[in-house]
């Protein structure tokens, strides 16, 4: 066994090495410490000299090799060397896992603490913004015109404790021709606002687990549409998602990152496959580079409806209820901006008539609805009361033979079915007169000493007048409360469509409210010129692949990965349904995000004209992401692998600026002792004569 195995060699254990122990010593003998190649020498001839007297033991207590026995000399031997490999392997282990938490020990007594992944976020931020120019911003934007207060706010955050935006470099791209949104088969929308081009270097380690969401967020009484997409050749982007915020409407959309094997790995893994499945892989990594470009498009909705329905700039910026109005009939109804438009002959109207003649058109749509609703509850009312006689008499056929035959007093049938009908009457009637009424129908039922063509006529006329009080009566809250399980189904069908419609016509009718801020008037914008054919346009869906090309050639380790970027399908939104109510918070699946998209592209469809008319009060955000991945914790990295990661993400920070911006990378660097080090540290990259154009 192994223990009589030690018991015979106890030459040859871990107790066999030496160990050394480090004493407290003054520092002239500090150079003591460390063992000479004459100590080191001798160190390794006692273990060869104790290996061999172990040996020699072995011949003595074992016998040689004989067929017949199980363990010879050779097998302890084995045993023996194995053994003492194990001790050395473990004492080797030991020893560098001294000195590494040694070394951790002295970093944090320097540091004063032990660094973090968020620690190391926080830095990356200082460290940027000073060696930086232009340094990343915050992806954090206002959405607003002009000398205008923002509509709202758009931004990608963290979804940690500290929420905070992402930097990102950026740049403004101008000169573009209009950027084309489908719509559907049939529209296909243009966008001729502004074009912000960002650069995303996220870091990871293995302990980080960071989240990002989408966010979007709208002022109380005002409005814009968000559209998320992933961007296509020739100027056009695939629209996902969209949605319509408003009146302090707050999404929260998650991010899905996808990390892309790097070029190095890609061609490692497709080394040992045929030509066809070669060219198949790269096409289709193709695919995924020019798809991981992301797109978010934000559409104001104001400034579109002045433009759309002929009103001078600024005439809808006080119209709160009006432009409420325009946005529920092109959404609910899909009414023609036509029947809504400016049609004024006169050419010098001022802005407030010409938003009168406006108002006039959107009234008289309005009141189209409105009557349209109206005369669909009269028939409604019309249908329910024929539906309570039916009831009421118990048989379809209302002829007077057959109500004299079943209204006798002896009648069972007579008294069953009238009973049963008119016992809801009394839990239904809003007042108690209209309830004794009910219950003076029930006696009557019951009597025996009136005639059947009297009985029969005061039931029918009392019937019919309480059940228009009833359902008058069911307009109000009183009703919720007042219903039995009994109701007839067809009769409650009736009521509720009734309560429903009733309910619709007080909505329409309600007083507009008005806004008390008074936003400053705009100096005015210069938009895109539609239509530009500038030759000074950016191919956004190349970018990842010369940003992988420039990956390939100065990221020898590999650690930079081309990322993509996709919604959940799971959102968040908190909606505040009234001035006086509490913002709630809802989930929207897959269905809500559907329904939401629809009605937001219904507006689109609007607002454009069904394509026809360019929309200018647009800004389109263009994002590239790119990850550097550490496969160890920050201190980990640092002790046991001997890397500093700051030096890693300045290369990283500089081949995503220079990519973005378009401008070699040395001028980038602010300062020229930064920009000498990184010379030092990075000359492949900061000693080129200049960087491709993007």
């Amino acid at each position: 066994s192994d223990k009589s195995m030690e018991e015979k060699t106890p030459g040859v254990t871990s107790r066999s090495l030496l160990s050394f122990e480090a004493s407290e010593v003054d520092d002239e003998s500090v150079s003591r410490r460390v063992l000479s190649i004459t100590d080191l020498t001798r160190l390794l001839n006692e273990q060869v000299r104790t290996l061999e007297e172990t040996q020699e033991s072995l011949q003595n207590s074992y016998p040689g090799r004989q067929p017949a026995k199980l363990i010879s000399v050779a097998e302890a031997s084995i045993c023996v060397l194995c053994c003492h490999s194990m001790d050395v392997c473990a004492a080797y282990f030991s020893s560098l896992q001294y000195i590494e938490e040694m070394l951790e020990n002295q970093l944090v007594a320097a540091i004063g603490k032990r660094v973090t992944s968020d620690d190391f976020g926080q830095f990356i931020k200082y460290h940027n913004a000073n060696i930086l120019d232009p340094a990343p911003r915050p992806f954090c934007h206002a959405i607003r015109r002009p000398e205008h207060y923002p509509e709202g706010i758009l931004s990608i955050e963290n979804s940690d404790e500290k929420i905070e935006p992402i930097e990102t470099h950026v740049r403004e791209v101008q000169g573009l021709p209009a950027l084309r949104v489908p719509l559907n088969a049939a529209t296909t929308i243009e966008l001729t606002g502004s074009t912000y081009l960002h650069g995303w270097l996220n870091h990871r380690f293995r302990d980080a687990s960071t989240a990002f969401q989408l966010i979007g967020r709208a002022r109380q009484f005002s409005s814009f549409m968000l559209v998320v997409g992933t961007m296509g050749g020739g100027n056009r982007m695939q629209p996902k998602d969209a949605i319509i915020l408003q009146n302090k409407d707050e999404i929260k959309i998650p991010l899905l990152l996808n990390e892309i094997p790097t070029a190095k790995e890609f061609k490692d893994a497709i080394e040992s496959l045929s030509p066809e499945q070669q060219r198949f892989a790269k096409a289709y990594r193709s695919m995924q580079l020019e798809g991981s470009v992301l797109g978010i498009v934000v559409i104001q909705i104001k400034p579109q409806l002045e433009n759309l329905l002929g009103l001078p700039h600024d005439a809808l910026t006080k119209e709160i209820q009006l432009t409420q109005d325009l946005m529920e009939l092109f959404v609910e109804y899909q009414v023609p901006s036509d029947l809504l438009s400016y049609d004024g002959e006169n050419s010098e109207a001022t802005t407030k008539e010409k938003v009168e003649n406006v108002k006039g058109n959107v009234q008289s749509v309005l009141n189209a609805i409105k009557d349209c609703k109206t005369k669909q509850l009269e028939s409604q009312v019309m249908a329910t009361d024929m539906a309570i006689e039916k009831h009421l008499h118990g048989k379809p056929k209302l002829s007077n033979d057959c109500l004299e035959r079943n209204a006798r007093p002896g009648s069972s049938h007579f008294r069953h079915s009238f009973r049963h009908s008119v016992k809801i009457a009394p839990l239904i009637a809003p007042r108690k007169k209209e309830r004794m009424r009910m219950m003076d129908v029930c006696d009557l039922v019951g009597s025996h000493n009136s005639t059947p063509k009297a009985k029969k006529q005061e039931i029918s006329d009392d019937a019919l007048e309480i059940s228009n009080d009833a359902l008058d009566w069911l307009g109000s809250n009183e009703a919720v409360d007042d219903f039995d399980n009994d109701l007839p189904l067809e009769l409650g069908s009736c009521m509720m469509e009734k309560t429903s419609a009733k309910q619709s016509k007080l909505r329409d009718d309600a007083s507009p409210e008005k806004s008390e801020e008074t936003p400053v008037p705009p100096k005015g914008k210069a938009a895109v010129p539609f239509g530009s054919t500038s030759e000074d346009t950016v191919d956004f869906t190349a970018i990842p692949k010369f940003l992988d090309k420039a990956i390939e050639k100065y990221d020898k380790d590999s650690a930079l990965r081309s990322t993509t970027i996709k919604t959940s399908d799971r959102w968040s939104r908190c909606h505040q349904e009234s001035l006086l109510s509490k913002p709630e918070t809802t989930v929207l699946n897959s269905n809500d995000i559907k329904s939401e998209k629809d009605k937001a592209f219904d507006l689109l469809d609007a607002l454009s004209r069904s394509g026809s008319l360019p929309i200018a009060y647009s800004d389109l955000h263009v994002i590239v992401c790119v990850t550097h991945c550490f496969e160890k914790m920050v201190m980990e990295t640092v002790i046991e692998d001997n890397i500093n990661p700051i030096e890693k993400l300045e290369m990283s920070t500089l081949l995503v600026a220079s990519t973005i911006h378009g401008v070699p990378a040395q001028n980038l660097v602010a300062d020229s002792n930064d920009r000498a080090r990184l010379v030092s540290s990075f000359p492949a990259l900061l000693e080129a004569a200049q960087s491709p154009a993007t």
